[in-house]
């Protein structure tokens, strides 16, 4: 639950910024922009469970880390291609959360006993939580290193380089579509290395389920 709540908040942290500068959306347009994303959570959410159950747990959290892992990847690739494009990939990552989510809320819940549904609610807040802030954090600290490594040398050369686009525009609103191409770089690279964490580490938690369940199977025989 870490894990997707870390690649689905780093995405989340920079989904509007990149629709708005990168491609000049409205407020109102960016958030409409992130629909496409929530379709399979609207409509396939229901189905999860047959799946788990037909395929597997290990299975069906492999396409879930999959799907997201790829769909974060290739919206790093997606800035300056058409919305589709853009849309295509924010549909892939939805699939992502909506394998993701039911089977990590069953695992968590059948790994306590009925009397103790209590701390696994709490237990899964938890993970949450605590994905959704270390998501924010690194995709935060990589885009804002990539962002003040990719403007112009004008704007940092002085003691302290803008952090945020608008500081940026403040000091040199000429070079406007510069800041922004500086801006969509470092969402990208931030985008990426979201990515790659998210893929290594869903390549454990689907190792570690495997083998719980190899074990179960073991003592139950």
């Amino acid at each position: 639950m870490v894990v997707a709540f870390f690649a689905n908040f780093g995405l989340f942290y920079v989904n509007a910024s990149l629709l708005q500068y990168g491609r000049g959306f409205s407020v109102l347009g960016a958030g409409l922009g992130i629909l496409p994303m929530t379709l399979p959570l609207l409509l396939g959410t229901r189905y999860v469970p047959r799946l788990v159950a037909g395929a597997g747990r290990a299975v069906t959290l492999a396409a879930a880390f999959l799907a997201t892992t790829g769909g974060l990847f290739g919206l790093s690739t997606a800035s300056n291609r058409p919305y589709a494009v853009y849309a295509c990939w924010l549909l892939l990552v939805g699939i992502g959360i909506t394998l993701a989510l039911p089977c990590l809320t069953q695992e968590i819940t059948a790994g306590l006993p009925a009397q103790q549904a209590g701390v696994a609610g709490g237990l899964q807040s938890a993970t949450r939580e605590l994905g959704s802030a270390l998501g924010v954090a690194v995709v935060g600290t990589v885009l804002t290193a990539g962002f003040t490594r990719g403007l112009p040398a004008a704007l940092t050369d002085g003691d302290s380089a803008p952090r945020t686009v608008a500081e940026a525009l403040a000091q040199a609103p000429a070079r406007h579509t510069d800041i922004v191409a500086a801006y969509v770089d470092g969402a990208d690279a931030a985008l990426r290395a979201t990515a790659v964490i998210a893929l290594c580490a869903g390549v454990l938690v689907v190792a570690g389920t495997t083998w719980a369940a190899r074990r179960t199977r073991v003592h139950t025989a």
